[in-house]
């Protein structure tokens, strides 16, 4: 706000020299409370919301940064009376020793009190499909779940990453059978110059009888 002020003054008085006004590094300080205000408020707003919503479900994360530190993620999704849905970072926990199930259990438990929700109204959870996180006893999925169920709630249902789905659907199928003939028409398209222009022209042609996502990707390919 000050520099902004600073800023004002000097177009005023001395606008040839607003640009090096405007060059004034904040403080780290002055950034570092920026930063915190913007958490501060961010986190107000969801626990407003955390009040209203009806359901919600959860999304867990746990990686290790450069500094080998165990960082885990927690987003939520929740649902209010008039239906209205969001989607925000629940909470972010560093952990430094093991990475047990208990113990990511615990940041969830410590997150989900802190927000004042209620382990009754989590219907679903996705997890990254970590042994921690999906054990059968002593994993974050079961300990989860006996939470819910202790708190009247019905068991939640466990979902997994996209990227593990994706993961999953490459060692599965077999997409040759597509891709060879695709990749057999675009090298006799290019193959020779004649051809590219016989393409071309045949694309310009019929361009008004077919789909706008046909038309679109064979003028990329030619």
């Amino acid at each position: 706000m000050i520099k902004e002020c600073l800023i004002a003054v000097a177009e005023k008085i001395c606008p040839e020299k607003v640009n090096l006004f405007k060059s004034v590094s904040l403080s780290a300080n002055t950034v570092a409370r920026r930063v915190q205000d913007i958490a501060e408020n961010i986190s107000s707003q969801l626990s407003d919301k955390n009040g209203h919503h009806e359901w919600f479900s959860v999304a867990l994360d746990e990686s290790t940064d450069v500094s080998d530190t165990a960082q885990v993620l927690i987003f939520i999704r929740g649902v209010d009376k008039s239906y209205e849905v969001y989607e925000e970072l629940l909470d972010i926990d560093s952990i430094h020793g093991t990475t047990t199930g208990a113990d990511i259990f615990k940041e969830v438990e410590n997150a989900i009190n802190k927000k004042n929700l209620r382990w009754g109204n989590l219907k679903s959870i996705t997890t990254d499909r970590g042994k921690n996180m999906c054990g059968k006893n002593k994993g974050v999925v079961a300990l989860v779940s006996k939470a819910v169920e202790n708190d009247g709630g019905s068991k939640p249902l466990v979902l997994h990453c996209i990227i593990h789905q994706q993961s999953l659907c490459g060692k599965c199928l077999d997409m040759s059978e597509v891709l060879k003939p695709v990749i057999s028409v675009v090298n006799f398209i290019r193959s020779t110059g004649l051809n590219h222009r016989q393409f071309r022209e045949f694309i310009e042609e019929i361009g008004e009888n077919v789909c706008g996502l046909t038309i679109s990707y064979c003028r990329t390919l030619a």
